[in-house]
This record gives C-alpha cells, sequence and structure tokens, in this order.
C-alpha cells in the first residue's frame, strides 16, 4: 500500500481470478463508485437460486455497516427467507468479488482485521496419519473488509454479463471451466450480432459461439466497423 500512495494510487479494484467474464478496472463502476463519494463498493447479482453457493450482503442492525455472509453461515431460514414488500429472496445480492475500494480506507481497515482477528469457521477434510478427519480451518477474506466501511455502495450487474465462475472441474454440473468458456462465447456472440454481424454454426449456436479478441472490443463497443454485414463461422475468434 506504501508503494501503491507513493505512485499516486487512489482506488483499488479488486476481483476474483476464477471468473472469465471479469471487467476489469470498468470504466463505469469506477465512475460510479467515484460519483458516490464512498469508501468502497461491490458489483452483485441475483441469487440464481436459495440454494446457491455464494454468500449475501446483508444490513448489521438499523443503519449498521453492510458486510457479506458466507453460505456456508447461512440456516435454511435464512436462505429461503421472503421479502413480503417485493416478493423475492430478502438476502438476493450476491457476493460475487468484484469490489472497489479507495485506497485511504484500505490503509485503515488492514489495522483493524489485524487487530480484532474475527475469523470464519470452516470444516475441512485433514488428510492425517489414521487417513482423512475432520478439521476446523479458521479463515479470513477479502469481502470482510465491508464490515469496517463506513460507507458502502452496491451496483447490480446481469450475470450472463460478468459472472462466470470456474470452482469446479470439467464434468461437475456447473461452474467449470467449459461452463465458464460457454458463457464467454454466448456473450461475445451478441456483441456481433448487435454490431450487425451475422454467424453461421456447424453444431447447435447454444454449444458454441465466437471470442471477441479484447485488442477489438472491451465490452461490445466499437465492433460496428469489423462486424457489419460480415459472416463468421462458430466456434472463431474475431480480431483486428
Amino acid at each position: 500500500m506504501e508503494d501503491m500512495a507513493a505512485r499516486g494510487v487512489k482506488y483499488v479494484d479488486c476481483y476474483g481470478v476464477d471468473n472469465a467474464l471479469v471487467r476489469v478496472a470498468d470504466p463505469t463502476f469506477l465512475g460510479y463508485f467515484i460519483d458516490k463519494g464512498v469508501s468502497s463498493a461491490a458489483k452483485v447479482v441475483r441469487k440464481a437460486y436459495p440454494q446457491e453457493n455464494v454468500g449475501v450482503f446483508v444490513q448489521r442492525g438499523r443503519g449498521g455497516p453492510l458486510s457479506v455472509v458466507e453460505y456456508s453461515e447461512m440456516d435454511a431460514a435464512m436462505t429461503t427467507e421472503i421479502n413480503q414488500s417485493t416478493g423475492r429472496l430478502r438476502y438476493c445480492w450476491s457476493n460475487i468479488c468484484l469490489h472497489m475500494f479507495t485506497l485511504d480506507f484500505l490503509n485503515q481497515v488492514a489495522n483493524s482485521l489485524e487487530k480484532d482477528s474475527v475469523y470464519h469457521l470452516a470444516e475441512k477434510k485433514i488428510p492425517s496419519i489414521h487417513g482423512f478427519t475432520t478439521g476446523l480451518k479458521l479463515e479470513q477474506f477479502i469481502f470482510d473488509a465491508f464490515t469496517y466501511s463506513p460507507s458502502t455502495e452496491l451496483f447490480e450487474v446481469m450475470r450472463e454479463e460478468e459472472f462466470a465462475p470456474v470452482k469446479n472441474a470439467n464434468g461437475a454440473t456447473y461452474d467449470t471451466p467449459d461452463s465458464a468458456k460457454l458463457m464467454l462465447l454466448r456473450l461475445h456472440s451478441r456483441w456481433v450480432v448487435a454490431a450487425g454481424g451475422f454467424l453461421t454454426h456447424s453444431v447447435p449456436l447454444y454449444m458454441t459461439g465466437v471470442e471477441v479478441s479484447p485488442l477489438s472490443s472491451y465490452a461490445g463497443e466499437n465492433l460496428e466497423a469489423i462486424c457489419r454485414g460480415r459472416t463468421f463461422h462458430a466456434p472463431s475468434e474475431i480480431s483486428f
């Protein structure tokens, strides 16, 4: 942090490397963050279903700070509770590890986290000379910083545009390298069609798509000159 301060850094963009659709240093998110004048912010998506294994943002007490509760710390009642005024899940804003912090706040919170030593308790299978046994692991997470933030804003994004996690090996039913790759191909295919391009494919389009080089477009913008009136055969890569 001292090095960042010496370089004049004011804001820190934090993201999970296991998300294939991350928009690194998203100018829209950064502009929103600066405009709100808060010390922290997070992109969120709505939970896909009550039992989805994602942490959620909650407010601790009336007027208290926003913080994240891990899915393993939520009981069944909390997971399925409905907000009667909206008809939706009460705890629906998923933490997808897309955060923005001011450097000043991080300097303050680093000392607080080390001093307080608040841990999450996780059961883990631990190898031993007698085989695997159940053990307890004390964990801290980047999102623990939100508890100390005097001001936090949430910024909703579309799951299909910004959240393609890789948490399991190929062959699992969800969140695999293959599923993340397919989400990226589908998103970029929509960009091409929106820019006036056409797609052909030898397998069903829901199983394939095209990839747009980040050198050509950051989030689907400025593709008309490359795509309009042209036909691309999926799978393929589109670049300059």
